[in-house]
């Protein structure tokens, strides 16, 4: 059966002893981001410091989605760590917002990202 229209998957994958990959794919709204918000935070506690977060296959963020991202990369800076966002070839249009690009690091791809975090 396919996904619901608008669904989200979230997959988190340690790339290291510090490194967690986040790959989200689908819709982040209001009605699933606490979902998300738990599998941010469940990563840092598990002992990662940096976030990279694959946003490549995010068809849409709201506001609370994007409140979300910005709260991870406060608890990362906490630990010492960062957030690393991939946007891919066109970063979604909430982080158009005036100002975003200096609260969040935004990449084109992982490799990027990850390098950027080094």
């Amino acid at each position: 059966m396919p996904p619901d229209p608008g669904a989200m998957t979230v997959r988190a994958d340690a790339l290291d002893a510090e490194t967690t990959l986040v790959a989200i794919a689908g819709e982040i709204t209001f009605s699933n981001v606490n979902g998300l918000g738990r599998e941010l935070a469940g990563a840092l506690q598990a002992g990662a410091r940096n976030l990279v977060i694959d946003l490549s296959a995010v068809e849409f963020i709201d506001s609370s989605g994007l409140s979300t991202l910005l709260s991870a990369s406060s608890q990362a800076r906490e630990r010492g760590g960062a957030v690393a966002l991939v946007h891919g070839e066109r970063p979604p249009s909430i982080f158009r917002f005036r100002g975003v690009e200096r609260l969040l690091a935004l990449y084109e791809n992982r490799d990027e990202a990850l390098a950027g975090l080094r």
